[in-house]
C-alpha cells in the first residue's frame, strides 16, 4: 500500500509539470494564426526607471491594445518577462512594487542565518571586508562588487520559480531578453531556459554584479550593445513595434568634473547610441515612447511610483497613434482568453516531486558535502520554500558565491539542477576590527585587529582561523576546526594563543616582605598569559552548540606600582553551551542570546615569592540577552553573572565592569574583582532607516538603566551593595561597527561622556 501511494503521488506531480508540454505551443509557428498585424512590445533598460514600462502596459490594456511579442533589455527584460508569463499590468505592478529591490545587493546571509561559528567571528571582527588572501600572500580580486545572490532570489520569487522551458515561445506571450557576452562584447539573445536566469543575465550591471555563466558565456547587462531590441522583435515576426525608451540625457560639461561622471557619460552615450540604432529600424507604423524620467537615476528605487506615472502619461499622450491597433471588445476578450489559457498551462507549482539532484560543483568540496548541507532528500515532494531553505543553509557557511537552481524534466523525471559556486577569491579571507573609545577627559582606549580564515582544509569543511588585535589590549589566537561528519553536526577544535591586557583595581592589599601589609588604591595590573585548548563539540542547530574542552594556561599578573608579580599555571576541563539567534548582536530587535561556561581547574600560583596557592578552582560565566520590539521601539534586557572560588592574591579569573551599558559612568574595565553580577535594560528608538541597499546606516536614540557590581569575596555579593547607573545616547549602526555619542552617570557621582566606535572589546 505504501509503495502504491508513493507512485500515485509521484505520478500526480509529474503530470502537473508535464501537462504544459502536451498543450502549449512548441514554438511561435505553432500558434493560431492572427488575422491582424502582430504587435511587438520593446522595453529598454533603465533600472528603477523601468517602472515606467508598467504604466505603459496599463494604458495598453485599458485601451484594448494587444501585445503579441515582448523583447527587453535589463529592467525591460524583467518587466517584459513578467508580462510574457501572462500576468496583467496590475499584477506586474503589485509584484514589482512589493519587492525590496535594495535587497538584491545583499549577497551575504543575514546574521541569524549564519552558522553560530560565523556569527561569533563576525561579531568580533565586524569589518567584513572578505578580502581574498592565499597562503602564499597573493591577494585575489572579486569578479564583481556583488555576487547577485540577492537578485537571483528575488527573480525566482517573482516568477514563481517557473521551471526551465525549451523555448520562451511557450510563455503566454513569446519573449526574448538581450544580454551582452562580455568576452566578445556582442549581444546574446536568450530564447529558452530558466526565465529568472534569463532576466538576471540581462540585468547584471558590469563591474557591480558578477557575470552570469550561461552556455559557456559570461553574460552581463545588454544595455551597451542593444538597449532597445527592436530588431529582435522584428525577427520574431512583429509587424508593428511599440518601443519604450528610458534613456538618460548627457550631462553638461560643467558636471563632468569627476572620473565617475566621465565614465557615466560614456556609458550613457553608448547606451543611447545602441537605442538610436534600433530606433532607426522603426517606420511610421511604429510607436516610439520616451517617458520623462529625468528626475531619477537607475538606482532610485524609491522613485518607482513616479516613474510608473511617467509611463502612463507618455502612453496616454500617444493614444491617437496607439488606438490604430485597438481591438474591439469582443476581439480583445478573445485575445485575453487565449493569453490566460496559455498562462494557466504554464502555472508553476509551489512544490515538486524531485527524482534526482544534480550539482554543478564549482567548489573545492565534494558533492557529498554539498548534498549533506542542503539536506534535501530525493524521491519526495519538495516545496519552493524548502528549496530556498536549502540554499540558505549553504549560504550560512559564508564561503559560497552565487547559488542558483532550476527544475528540468529529463526522461520523464523531475531533476533539480543546483549550480553552486564557491567564492572565486577564496579559500582564504581577511577581515578586520577597529574599536575606539574616548571619555573627553583623560582616558582613551583603542584596538585594531585582523582575522584570517582559511576554509576547505578537509572534504568535510575544515578551517584554520587566526586572529590578532593590537592596542590597549593585545591578543594573538589561532585555532583549527574539523567537522567529524558531512553534515557538520559534530566537530573537534584545538588551538592556542597569547594575551596581554591591563585591569584596574580600586583597592589592593598585599604583604610587603620588609614593611609588612600595605594598601594601594586604583592600581593597574597587567595580565599576560599563553594558553592552549582542545574541544569536542555538537552543533545542535545553526544557532546552538555544546562544547566540551580541556584548557591549559600559564601566565603572570604584574602590579607595577608595587613592583610585584603573581605567576600561575592552571589546567582542567570545561563545558560551554551557547544559543544565539539574535538578528543583530549590537542592535538586536529579535531573537535570544544565552551562554553558559563552567569549568574545573587545578591551579598553582605564587605571589611575590610567597602566598602560594595549589588547589582546585571552579569558575563560571553566564550571560543572557533578550530584545523586545514594537514597531520602531526596542528594549534589550541583559543579565550576566561570573566568578570563581579561587584563593590566589590577584584573581586569575578577573571579572570586569565599566564602560557604556556596563555600569555607564565608569571607564571601561575600571571595576575588577573575583565575582560580578550585572543586569541592564537598554531602550532605543530607530530614528532613521538610511537603507542604501548595499548597506544600511540606521540611526538610534535611547537610554539605559543598569545595576551591578564586582566583589572580591562571595560573601560580599548582594543587590544592595551593587551600583546603579544609566545613560543617554545617540547611535549609528555603521559598516565600521556601532558608533555612540553618549553620557553615563553612576551612583556616587561617577560620570563620563563617551565617543566610541567599533565592536566588542
Amino acid at each position: 500500500m505504501g509503495v502504491l501511494k508513493h507512485k500515485l503521488i509521484k505520478t500526480l506531480f509529474c503530470f502537473t509539470l508535464t501537462v504544459q508540454s502536451l498543450s502549449v505551443y512548441a514554438d511561435n509557428a505553432d500558434r493560431p494564426h492572427v488575422e491582424r498585424q502582430r504587435i511587438g512590445l520593446v522595453l529598454s533598460g533603465g533600472g528603477a526607471k523601468g517602472a515606467a514600462h508598467i504604466g505603459v502596459l496599463e494604458v495598453l490594456e485599458k485601451n484594448r491594445i494587444p501585445v503579441d511579442i515582448v523583447t527587453g533589455t535589463s529592467m525591460g527584460a524583467y518587466v517584459g518577462g513578467m508580462y510574457a508569463m501572462g500576468l496583467t499590468a496590475k499584477e506586474v505592478k503589485r509584484r514589482t512594487f512589493n519587492v525590496e529591490w535594495q535587497d538584491g545587493y545583499l549577497d551575504r546571509a543575514e546574521r541569524n542565518d549564519l552558522t553560530l561559528r560565523r556569527k561569533q567571528q563576525s561579531d568580533t571582527y565586524q569589518l567584513h571586508t572578505d578580502i581574498g588572501l592565499d597562503l602564499n600572500g597573493e591577494f585575489k580580486s572579486r569578479p564583481g562588487a556583488f555576487q547577485g545572490q540577492g537578485f537571483a532570489k528575488i527573480l525566482r520569487e517573482v516568477t514563481d520559480n517557473l521551471p526551465s522551458l525549451t523555448s520562451f515561445d511557450q510563455l503566454a506571450i513569446p519573449y526574448r531578453s538581450v544580454a551582452t557576452d562580455i568576452a566578445s562584447v556582442t549581444p546574446v539573445i536568450l530564447s529558452s531556459g530558466h526565465l529568472a536566469t534569463a532576466m538576471q543575465a540581462s540585468m547584471t550591471v558590469p563591474g557591480a554584479l558578477k557575470p552570469v555563466h550561461l552556455d559557456g558565456k559570461l553574460l552581463v547587462d545588454g544595455g551597451v550593445v542593444n538597449n532597445m531590441p527592436v530588431n529582435v522583435a522584428q525577427a520574431l515576426g512583429a509587424d508593428v513595434i511599440i518601443a519604450v525608451d528610458l534613456r538618460d540625457n548627457l550631462m553638461p560639461s560643467k558636471e563632468l568634473n569627476s572620473a565617475l561622471n566621465i565614465v557615466a557619460q560614456l556609458t550613457t552615450f553608448m547606451t543611447n547610441a545602441s537605442a538610436d540604432a534600433q530606433k532607426a529600424l522603426m517606420d511610421q507604423r511604429d510607436v516610439y515612447l520616451q517617458p520623462d524620467v529625468t528626475f531619477m537615476t537607475a538606482a532610485d528605487f524609491d522613485q518607482m511610483k513616479k516613474a510608473y506615472l511617467a509611463g502612463k502619461k507618455v502612453a496616454e499622450l500617444a493614444l491617437p497613434k496607439l488606438r490604430r491597433y485597438q481591438l474591439s471588445e469582443q476581439d480583445y476578450q478573445a485575445y485575453t482568453k487565449e493569453k490566460q489559457s496559455r498562462r494557466s498551462q504554464l502555472s508553476s507549482a509551489t512544490a515538486y516531486y524531485i527524482d534526482d539532484i544534480k550539482i554543478k560543483n564549482n567548489t573545492r568540496l565534494p558533492d557529498r558535502t554539498l548534498l549533506a548541507q542542503l539536506k534535501l532528500k530525493t524521491g519526495r515532494v519538495i516545496s519552493n520554500e524548502e528549496l530556498e531553505q536549502g540554499v540558505k543553509r549553504l549560504q550560512s557557511e559564508d564561503i559560497y558565491g552565487r547559488i542558483t537552481y532550476q527544475i528540468e524534466q529529463e526522461d520523464g523525471k523531475n531533476v533539480l539542477h543546483m549550480d553552486i559556486n564557491e567564492k572565486s577569491w577564496g579559500p582564504g579571507y581577511l577581515n578586520f576590527t577597529l574599536a575606539f573609545e574616548d571619555d573627553f577627559v583623560n582616558r582613551s582606549n583603542f584596538s585594531f585587529g585582523a582575522q584570517y580564515i582559511y576554509t576547505d582544509l578537509t572534504d568535510k569543511g575544515g578551517e584554520w582561523l587566526t586572529e590578532f588585535t593590537l592596542g590597549s589590549w593585545k591578543n594573538l589566537n589561532t585555532a583549527f576546526y574539523f567537522p567529524l561528519d558531512y553534515e557538520q553536526k559534530y566537530f573537534t577544535a584545538f588551538g592556542g594563543g597569547i594575551s596581554n591586557e591591563v585591569r584596574k583595581f580600586s583597592r589592593f592589599t598585599f604583604d610587603n616582605q620588609d614593611k609588612g601589609p600595605a594598601e594601594l588604591f586604583n592600581i593597574e595590573a597587567e595580565y599576560s598569559h599563553v594558553e592552549g585548548f582542545a574541544e569536542l563539540g555538537w552543533n545542535l542547530k545553526s544557532s546552538a552548540e555544546v562544547k566540551l574542552g580541556y584548557s591549559v594556561q600559564k601566565g603572570k599578573i604584574s602590579v607595577q606600582a608595587a613592583d610585584t608579580q603573581e605567576n600561575y599555571f592552571l589546567h582542567g576541563p570545561y563545558m560551554n553551551m551557547t544559543y544565539d539567534d539574535l538578528d543583530n548582536f549590537f542592535f538586536p530587535s529579535s531573537g535570544l542570546y544565552a551562554n553558559a561556561k563552567v569549568g574545573y581547574n587545578h591551579t598553582r600560583s605564587e605571589f611575590h615569592n610567597r602566598g602560594k596557592v595549589d588547589g582546585e578552582t571552579v569558575f563560571y560565566d553566564l550571560s543572557f540577552k533578550k530584545p523586545l520590539s514594537y514597531e520602531r521601539h526596542t528594549v534589550a534586557l541583559t543579565a550576566k553573572v561570573a566568578g570563581s572560588d579561587s584563593d590566589e592574591m590577584l584573581p586569575i579569573y578577573a571579572q570586569a565592569l565599566g564602560g557604556l551599558f556596563n555600569l555607564s559612568g565608569y571607564h571601561r574595565y575600571e571595576l575588577n574583582g573575583r565575582y560580578s553580577a550585572f543586569t541592564s535594560m537598554v531602550y532605543r528608538y530607530r530614528l532613521l532607516d538610511n537603507n542604501f541597499g548595499a548597506f544600511k546606516l540606521p540611526v538610534y536614540v535611547g537610554g539605559s538603566l543598569e545595576h551591578g557590581g564586582v566583589w572580591d569575596k562571595s560573601s560580599e555579593v548582594s543587590w544592595d551593595s551593587a551600583v546603579t547607573a544609566g545613560s543617554v545616547y545617540v547611535a549609528v549602526d555603521s559598516i565600521l561597527g556601532p558608533v555612540y555619542l553618549s553620557y553615563g552617570l553612576a551612583e556616587g557621582g561617577q560620570n563620563s561622556f563617551y565617543l566610541s566606535l567599533g565592536g566588542r572589546w
